[in-house]
């Protein structure tokens, strides 16, 4: 007999007849295809066929799919394809953090989760989640990984850093709930993350297991309490992040060792004991991304995949060998190292999450264009973090030379902000970082000053998961690009990623926030910088990074 009584509460809400549908669903599937549920697979367009993509389905019946950003006609095609050859329909899934361009190559972006918080207007936020919730929905997606909230404790966190809606906790609930209604108002179920957080560490959980050291009071009044705020909001999935909270193992487990702590994706007293007895989680919980070293790293691949099952996770995202970690999990199961109580709930969560996600109504609200929200939010967030030389408004009488320099893992804001300055009467010279050049540290400074006015960093360091900083690089040798020269011209920093250039370049007098490098945004800050639009976003984090020169 399943049981089902979990589905009678938050955030299923599920009828006596539905619940006895999921029920009879289960009684009816073979151990195959109720060991397919339990997998949520990636969809990789430049390196599938769709003929691949039909034999997975079909021999595995995966509980879900999650697509990269794929052409638009392909994505609905691929959709359509995954659902018309599964028994149980999938969830639908991208990583729709920023906007439609996470599941579709040519979709609405809003920049990043730190461009809509820095409009400090939570209305504004909600309505650009549904924007992306009602578009995606169109599409034939159903769930998004996203909001991410986690908390920017650590400036030097190489994959927070925008992804984060900001550092306080107060802020960020107040972000997130806005956002999450959004996609939930919109048929979308939202999947928060990284449980138990990241950003106290400055360590990437993709490439080891970061660790949240915060004390577990610190951590209640952080972390725990926008957990809690978003739970008690009826959300419905979160994900488990490969991240240690080593004091509250250590709380529930005095004698646990340095060695047996576990990240959350791999750990029963965060699963169970944390989330879903103390914060009273009732929804589903899937694995961050299995492939990733902060999960493979604890016991060999295949105890780790029937080690996360059993610690509480109910899906497990991506594969790394798709046959060999199906039947991993499938001979657990069969030997009884994965009991059928235990595979049963996790089949009562996934679905259950289904049928309420297929049989919630949804109120077909009108929203305002998306060209529009998306000018508000860049107008809005844009933020002027110090002016100290009185360097703004620009024009093109007093620096009419002006020399760009382009920095980043990203190359895309430097050409077009070199355009649109030149639209605006400039004249640019667009320094080549591609190539050795030594001239600006060797040379007469009167030289420097006779042929440039003003100076411009445009800085492209987007979030990049596997990499271990996200830090300015001022190029070798000698740093060749490096700002000496803030006391002999007018120099300003532009970052359109990383919000924390300022800890590698105390003495730029002008700084701003851009949060991201999408072109639209880049147009909004050149209006700012000419005095056509005023400086409007609230700073989701410190962007002093805590220190005392970097006001100076």
């Amino acid at each position: 007999m399943i049981n089902t009584d979990i589905l009678k509460e938050r955030p299923y809400c599920l009828s006596e007849e539905q619940r006895k549908k999921v029920a009879d669903q289960i009684e009816q599937m073979s151990l195959q295809d109720k060991v397919g549920q339990l997998f949520f697979l990636a969809y990789y367009g430049q390196f599938m066929s769709d003929e691949s993509v039909l034999q997975i389905v079909k021999n595995i019946q995966p509980g879900g799919m999650m697509l990269r950003p794929t052409p638009r006609v392909k994505a609905t095609e691929i959709i359509d394809l995954i659902k018309a050859n599964s028994r149980i329909v999938p969830f639908i899934s991208a990583n729709l953090e920023n906007g439609v361009n996470g599941l579709v190559e040519d979709g609405v972006s809003y920049g990043s989760l730190m461009q809509l918080s820095a409009t400090n207007d939570p209305q504004l936020v909600n309505l650009a989640a549904s924007d992306i919730g009602k578009q995606s929905r169109a599409l034939g997606a159903n769930m998004a990984f996203a909001p991410v909230v986690d908390l920017n404790y650590h400036c030097l966190n190489p994959i927070t850093g925008t992804r984060a809606f900001g550092e306080e906790a107060g802020h960020v609930k107040e972000m997130a709930v806005s956002f999450s209604k959004g996609f939930m108002d919109n048929g979308i179920l939202p999947v928060i993350k990284h449980f138990p957080g990241d950003g106290v560490d400055d360590r990437d959980h993709h490439v080891l297991a970061s660790v949240n050291s915060l004390s577990f009071k610190e951590w209640e009044e952080s972390y725990g309490s926008v957990y809690k705020e978003l739970i008690d909001q009826g959300v419905p999935c979160v994900m488990a992040g490969h991240i240690l909270l080593p004091a509250y193992e250590r709380m529930v487990h005095p004698e646990i060792k340095d060695q047996e702590l576990l990240p959350a994706t791999l750990s029963k007293h965060l699963l169970n004991g944390l989330l879903r007895e103390r914060l009273g989680f009732n929804g589903l919980i899937i694995t961050d991304a299995s492939g990733m070293c902060g999960f493979n790293s604890f016991a060999t691949r295949q105890e780790t995949v029937v080690h996360s099952i059993n610690a509480g996770c109910d899906m497990l995202l991506f594969t790394m060998d798709l046959e060999e970690d199906y039947s991993a999990v499938l001979q657990a199961v069969m030997r009884g190292v994965i009991s059928n109580d235990r595979l049963n709930e996790a089949l009562v969560r996934i679905l259950g999450m289904k049928e309420s996600i297929n049989t919630k109504m949804i109120a077909e609200i009108e929203l305002p264009p998306s060209a529009h929200l998306v000018d508000q939010v860049f107008d809005q967030s844009i933020t002027l973090v110090k002016d100290n030389d009185r360097i703004l408004p620009i024009n093109a009488e007093t620096y009419h030379k002006i020399l760009l320099i382009p920095l980043g893992n990203e190359d895309k804001s430097g050409d077009i902000l070199a355009k649109e300055l030149e639209m605006k009467g400039f004249q640019v010279t667009l320094y080549d970082t591609k190539k050795m050049n030594l001239s600006l540290i060797f040379g007469k400074v009167a030289d420097l000053r006779a042929k440039y006015d003003l100076v411009i960093y445009a800085c492209d360091y987007q979030v990049k998961s596997n990499q271990t900083s996200n830090r300015i690089e001022w190029g070798m040798p000698a740093g060749q690009y490096m700002p000496w020269f803030v006391k002999d011209l007018p120099v300003i920093m532009i970052s359109f990623g990383n919000p924390y250039h300022l800890y590698d370049a105390p003495r730029i007098p002008t700084y701003i926030n851009a949060y991201s490098n999408v072109a639209k945004n880049i147009e909004m800050v050149v209006k700012k910088l000419v005095g056509e639009s005023e400086f409007k976003g609230v700073s989701p984090v410190d962007a002093f990074c805590g220190m005392f020169d970097t006001r100076c």
